[in-house]
């Protein structure tokens, strides 16, 4: 079997853009470099790929806090549970709460519709009676585990659970 060998490229005859190509291309260039300038600078994770990915960007310090935030809900049959922030759980990842952590620490109303998805997608699970944002915490020292804490950060208690609507709904 013989083997193909690509010819030299011959500069001489070689076509240049252009200068509608050219133009096209720089401005795909540059509109790509703003997204990413300003997804870095001012975006969250929401705008992937152009958004800043903080969560890769720090490290904690030996003396510092892991933080782990998440939603649990007690349910109408007594139980606590761990809320699946999944696609196929709730519909609502847990990035997306982090990201809007501040909002729903302000207005807890908002976990309303995390009960009404809950019921919408899993009919045979038991409803949400109360919605909390949590943060578990693991406290650094010198590197090693000093401790752990369990912060409440935000409590709803979900209109009608046994029927869930979105707030402001009749």
């Amino acid at each position: 079997m013989t083997s193909r060998r690509s010819e030299p490229v011959n500069w001489a005859t070689t076509r240049r853009l252009g200068g509608r190509s050219l133009a096209w291309r720089l401005t795909l260039m540059a509109v790509g470099s703003v997204a990413l300038v300003l997804g870095t600078t001012v975006g969250s994770d929401l705008e992937w790929p152009f958004g800043s990915m903080g969560q890769y960007a720090f490290s904690v310090p030996d003396d510092g806090d892991v933080h782990s935030p998440g939603v649990e809900a007690d349910t109408v049959d007594g139980q606590t549970v761990q809320v699946p922030l999944t696609p196929s759980g709730v519909g609502v990842r847990r990035a997306e709460v982090e990201a809007q952590q501040h909002l729903i620490q302000g207005d807890p109303s908002r976990l309303q519709a995390i009960a009404v998805a809950a019921a919408a997608r899993h009919p045979n699970w038991p409803r949400y009676r109360t919605l909390r944002v949590v943060d578990d915490v693991t406290h650094l020292r010198e590197g090693r585990v000093a401790g752990t804490s369990h912060d409440v950060l935000a409590t709803w208690d979900v209109v009608d659970p046994e029927h869930p609507q979105p707030v402001g709904t009749p």
